[in-house]
């Protein structure tokens, strides 16, 4: 795992990007290539292991927030479809339940990809059901795993996630429901925890 082709992998993930933005303004990429590009950049977030962000004496790998970019840029691009919503949100609930705990802001760069979502129509309906299944998800790591530290720190990353997706949706003024939900369940968690 700490290898350094993560550094590889995380900043191609940057270029492309780069190129994906830049194929918005001077559309020079084939639609197949596009397609490729969007499929791959899935593929990538959901099979990266190495989730470290910065490595000391080494510089930032932060594959998972180099990887969120990418799913953003590729989101953004016009040739994006919407039917592939539901892979881009499974990608980013599959990153926060890897298990180390993100400490160089993974979860406000995996936001941007909600953003890009919202931007491109996501419905209030299709973002709650997302954070309920995220709560459901937690829910079933804790019947399994509660005593063990792999839970704690997939727990962390979660309440860590959508506090900032909670703060994020109201300084847009959107996603009432979701934010409802993320309310009530951190509550929920809070009580399960803290109060006896």
């Amino acid at each position: 795992m700490n290898s350094d082709s993560v550094f590889t992998r995380s900043f191609s993930s940057l270029v492309i990007a780069v190129i994906l933005n830049k194929d918005k303004d001077v559309r020079f990429l084939s639609t197949d290539i596009l397609l490729r590009a969007f499929e791959s950049s899935i593929s990538y977030l959901r099979q990266e292991k190495d989730t470290r962000g910065y490595v000391e004496e080494k510089g930032w790998a932060h594959s998972i927030a180099h990887g969120a970019d990418l799913l953003a840029s590729a989101i953004d691009h016009p040739s994006y479809n919407t039917d592939m919503s539901k892979d881009f949100l499974d990608t980013v609930h599959n990153c926060l339940f890897k298990g180390p705990v993100y400490t160089d802001d993974e979860d406000e760069r995996l936001i941007f990809v909600i953003e890009s979502l919202v931007d491109k129509d996501l419905s209030e309906t299709e973002l709650e059901e997302w954070v309920i299944n995220i709560f459901d998800e937690l829910e079933v790591v804790f019947e399994k795993e509660s005593s063990y530290i792999s839970f704690y720190r997939i727990k962390t990353n979660v309440k860590n996630f959508v506090k900032t997706l909670y703060f994020r949706l109201g300084y847009k003024n959107i996603g009432y429901h979701a934010r409802g939900t993320i309310k009530e369940n951190l509550e929920s968690w809070f009580k399960k925890f803290y109060i006896k």
